[in-house]
């Protein structure tokens, strides 16, 4: 069994310099939230935007290909999204149910976005973005930064402990996660003159044992093999049960990702992600060596 856990997040900003990309308004682009499918075999980061009830967008206007904006949605997140489409809404109002209120100083225009997911819902947000004098729309870099890091695709952690089946009383157990589950991956977003690229790099595996016990390793384990022999400890993430158990224990690994960014000058990070996936063996006691 699989299960996926992943924190929402704000961008966090480490711009030495605040650059900011002016885009014409059908090039805009903008931030998408994490979520993680219980489902499938991978974390998929996908958009979940909890906010205000749902309804009209408030307005017609133009529309313009890009991500996501900040600020309330509408809809129920029911899987991946499957098309996006964003407009500018015409609206002299001073605040929006979608983008809350209209900052002050400067000219801001409302863009709408709303998604389809693969169930068929939709799922909306708004974002209030300045406009220049040229009447175009300025992107910053860590709105890209938040549509990249919803495109990380983060692997569940694949358990390659020993031995695989049951478990022995006073017997080291080696803990492990496959390389491929142990690997930093990296995702980008772009629009003309500005790319920002997210990664996502594995940090540590918590390892709940079943019993109430958690070991936490910082990388992601050694693999046993024969040459290691029967009785030798793990040289950096294993465990010992000290008692035989009455029934399966239920093991889970939980890999953390630290998640930063950088382009346009600027860089930054946001909470990390974790992945999770679990097994079950029993603990038993034994009068003779068990090969693995």
């Amino acid at each position: 069994m699989l299960a996926r856990s992943v924190k929402r997040f704000a961008v966090v900003v480490f711009a030495a310099a605040f650059c900011i990309a002016v885009l014409p308004q059908s090039a805009l682009a903008g931030p998408l939230g994490p979520d993680c499918s219980d489902d499938a075999d991978a974390c998929e980061v996908e958009v979940e935007v909890p906010g205000s009830p749902g309804g009209s967008d408030g307005g017609s206007g133009e529309d313009v290909t890009g991500g996501n904006g900040s600020g309330g949605a509408s809809g129920e997140d029911a899987g991946g999204l499957t098309d996006c489409t964003s407009k500018i809404v015409d609206t002299d109002a001073d605040s929006h149910p979608l983008a809350g209120p209209r900052p002050e100083g400067g000219v801001y225009v409302l863009v709408v976005e709303t998604c389809t997911t693969e169930s068929g819902s939709t799922i909306q947000s708004g974002e209030w973005l300045e406009q220049g004098a040229d009447g175009q729309v300025q992107i910053r870099p860590e709105l890209l930064a938040q549509r990249a890091i919803d495109r990380l695709s983060l692997p569940s952690p694949v358990m390659n402990a020993s031995p695989e089946s049951m478990q022995l009383v006073q017997l080291p157990v080696w803990l492990a996660v496959t390389e491929s589950s142990w690997a930093e991956q990296s995702a980008s977003a772009s629009v003309p003159g500005l790319t920002v690229t997210a990664t996502a790099t594995p940090v540590s595996a918590s390892w709940s044992m079943g019993n109430g016990d958690t070991e936490t390793c910082t990388g992601p384990g050694t693999a046993w093999t024969p040459a290691s022999g029967e009785t030798e400890a793990s040289p950096d993430c294993g465990y010992v049960y000290e008692h035989a158990s009455e029934s399966d224990l239920r093991i889970a690994v939980t890999v953390v990702w630290q998640i930063r960014w950088s382009g346009g000058g600027a860089s930054g990070t946001a909470p990390d992600m974790t992945t999770t996936s679990s097994a079950t063996w029993p603990v038993i006691e034994s009068q003779s060596l068990v090969q693995r």
